[in-house]
């Protein structure tokens, strides 16, 4: 072999390895954005559960709130109920002593 044939096997070997570069490049630049848009929708993600914690905290305010005021509201809804009971007694009284049932 004389020394125009090495080089000339040497710079193809060369040749397919900077080939073979390009495309490790190609796939890595391909990776590198794909793990772009993965972090991107992780962010949203952690944003959107943020938000969705934000929520539920205010709903358990609101809930606690509302199991703290529910024995007053059974309270007020008894006295409401011993009212009607009182009126509809009441009212059936004067009815039954106009019809003679009662004395």
């Amino acid at each position: 072999m004389n020394s125009e044939n090495v080089l000339a096997v040497k710079l193809e070997t060369l040749h397919g390895d900077v080939v073979e570069m390009k495309q490790a490049l190609n796939k890595l630049s391909d990776a590198i954005t794909k793990l772009a848009l993965v972090e991107q929708q992780q962010s949203q993600i952690a944003q959107s559960l943020e938000r969705a914690f934000k929520a539920i905290s205010k709903l358990e305010t609101r809930l606690s709130t509302l199991e703290q005021e529910a024995p007053k509201g059974k309270e007020t809804s008894q006295w409401v109920d011993r009212f009607i009971l009182a009126a509809v007694m009441v009212v059936a009284g004067l009815v039954g002593s106009k019809l003679g049932i009662m004395i």
